[in-house]
C-alpha cells in the first residue's frame, strides 16, 4: 500500500491511502475467511461458504472489518513512520471499496496534531511583570465580619417612615400609554438600587399603608425592560417597613460560626485573607506572563482541543448559574457555548504554550508529583479519602490528564522563576 500526506492546516493532516487490486483482494479474502468461521449461510455448513458468498451476504461487515484492518495495520505504521502523534483517533474522511472488483476506490483520514509553536528561550525568559503588594489590615477583617453579621440579620417591622437601609415591601402596578402592563409585589432594601430610581425615591419616607402614583418617561435603558423609553404610570402601596437588626460582634457571635471566641475568629479571618492575597499576587504575575506570550506567539488551536475546552467551560458556567438559582433547563445551550468560546480558546492556547515550555526546559512529571496532586484532589473533593479519589480518577481515565495538568503547572512555575518581577504598592 502507498500513501500521501497533505497538510490541510497547521493542526490537521490528510492521509490518503491507495492499494493495488492484489493487495485489496488479499486483505478482503483474509477478512472474509475470519467471518465465515462463524457465519451462518443458507445451504452451507459453518466455515464452508465461498468467499464470493460471504461478500454478498455480509458486505457491510466485510467493509467495516477491512477498514479496521487497514487502520490497525497500515495507518498505524504510517503514523509511526512519519512520527505523527494524533490528538485523537483519526477521522475517516472518505471510504469506498468495491468488493466485487477488489478495488479500494477512496480512503482518506483526517488527523489532528499539535501545532508547531515557534518559541525561543528569549521569548519566555526574563519577561518583565509587576506584582502589587497589599497588606491585610484591620479594616479588611472588619469587612468580612460585617458580611458575616449580615448573614444573621433580623428584620423587625416598624411603624415609622421608611429610610435608607430599611426593607420595604411594596405592591405595585405599572402601565404605559401603549398598553403594556405589569403588577406584583417586591421587597427592596432602600439605597441598594434594586428597583427603578423613580420608585425608590417615592417609597422612601413612606409608612406602612401609604400609597402613591408616579408618572414619568422611562429612560431608554435595558433595566426598564419593556417600559424603556415609554411614558409610564406607577401606582404603589407600602405593605410593610422593616428595619435591620444585626447581632453584636462578641464571643457569642463568633461561636455561631464555629469559633471558640472573637479573637480566634479574627485571627482565622486574617490568615484566610492573607492566603487569598498571596494567591491573588501569584495569579497576577502568572496572568501577565501568559498575556505577554499570547501577544507574541500565534497558536492555532486544534478543533478537538477547543471542543474539549468549550465543554469544560460550559459545564462550569452552568454549574455556577445553577448555584445562583438559575433554571438551567431554560438556558439556550448555544448561547452558553458562544459565551465561553473566547475563554475556552484562550485556555487551549495557554495549555499548548506551557507544554512547549515544558519541552524546551526538559520539565518532567514524576509519579510522586502525580500522587501529590491526587492528595490535593482528595482533600478538596473526597474529604481527604485518597484511596477513593485515586480509584475514581482511574475509573474515569483522568490520571493522564492530571499528569498533563501537573506538567503545565510546573512549566508555569518555571516561567515565574525566569521572569523579572517588580513589586509595587497598590
Amino acid at each position: 500500500m502507498e500513501y500521501q500526506i497533505e497538510q490541510v492546516s497547521e493542526v490537521v493532516k490528510k492521509i490518503k491511502i491507495t492499494a493495488t487490486q492484489e493487495e485489496v483482494k488479499e486483505m478482503i479474502e483474509k477478512v472474509c475467511g475470519e467471518i465465515r468461521k462463524t457465519a451462518k449461510v443458507p445451504g452451507f455448513r459453518p466455515g464452508k461458504a465461498p468467499i464470493s458468498t460471504i461478500k454478498r451476504y455480509f458486505s457491510d461487515t466485510v467493509k467495516e472489518n477491512l477498514l479496521t484492518t487497514i487502520i490497525s495495520q497500515e495507518l498505524a505504521q504510517i503514523l509511526e513512520k512519519e512520527n505523527i502523534n494524533p490528538l485523537r483517533f483519526p477521522n475517516v474522511a472518505s471510504y469506498e471499496v468495491d468488493l466485487e472488483k477488489n478495488q479500494l476506490k477512496s480512503l482518506e483520514f483526517l488527523v489532528e496534531v499539535k501545532p508547531e509553536i515557534e518559541l525561543k528561550p528569549e521569548d519566555y525568559k526574563g519577561i518583565k511583570v509587576k506584582k502589587t503588594a497589599r497588606e491585610i489590615g484591620d479594616e479588611d477583617v472588619e469587612k468580612v465580619i460585617e458580611g458575616l453579621r449580615n448573614r444573621l440579620v433580623k428584620w423587625n417591622e416598624v411603624e415609622r417612615e421608611s429610610k435608607e437601609g430599611d426593607l420595604v415591601e411594596v405592591e405595585y402596578e405599572v402601565k404605559s400609554k401603549d398598553g403594556e402592563e405589569e403588577k406584583g409585589k417586591v421587597s427592596v432594601v432602600l439605597g441598594s438600587n434594586q428597583v427603578w430610581k423613580e420608585i425608590e425615591d417615592n417609597i422612601s419616607g413612606k409608612k406602612k399603608g401609604e400609597e402613591g402614583t408616579i408618572s414619568f418617561k422611562a429612560p431608554d435603558d435595558k433595566k426598564y425592560g419593556k417600559f424603556a423609553g415609554k411614558e409610564v404610570e406607577v401606582k404603589f402601596k407600602v405593605l410593610s417597613v422593616k428595619e435591620k437588626e444585626l447581632p453584636e460582634v462578641n464571643d457569642e457571635f463568633a461561636k455561631k460560626y464555629g469559633f471558640e471566641n472573637l479573637e480566634e475568629m479574627k485571627k482565622q479571618i486574617r490568615e484566610d485573607l492573607e492566603t487569598a492575597e498571596e494567591t491573588r499576587r501569584s495569579e497576577e504575575v502568572e496572568n501577565q506572563i501568559v498575556d505577554h506570550l499570547l501577544s507574541k506567539i500565534d497558536v492555532p488551536v486544534p478543533p478537538s482541543l477547543l471542543e474539549m475546552e468549550i465543554v469544560a467551560q460550559a459545564e462550569l458556567q452552568l454549574r455556577r448559574l445553577s448555584q445562583l438559582g438559575a433554571r438551567i433547563e431554560s438556558i439556550n445551550p448555544q448561547s452558553v457555548v458562544e459565551m465561553v468560546r473566547p475563554m475556552a480558546e484562550r485556555t487551549a492556547k495557554i495549555k499548548l504554550i506551557l507544554e512547549k515550555v515544558a519541552e524546551l526546559e526538559n520539565i518532567e512529571v514524576s509519579d510522586k508529583d502525580v500522587e501529590e496532586e491526587i492528595k490535593k484532589i482528595a482533600d478538596s473533593l473526597f474529604e481527604g479519602d485518597y484511596v477513593t479519589a485515586r480509584q475514581s480518577l482511574e475509573e474515569k481515565g483522568l490520571l493522564p490528564l492530571i499528569r498533563m495538568d501537573v506538567l503545565r503547572q510546573k512549566a508555569l512555575d518555571k516561567l515565574v522563576e525566569l521572569a523579572e518581577v517588580e513589586e509595587v504598592s497598590s
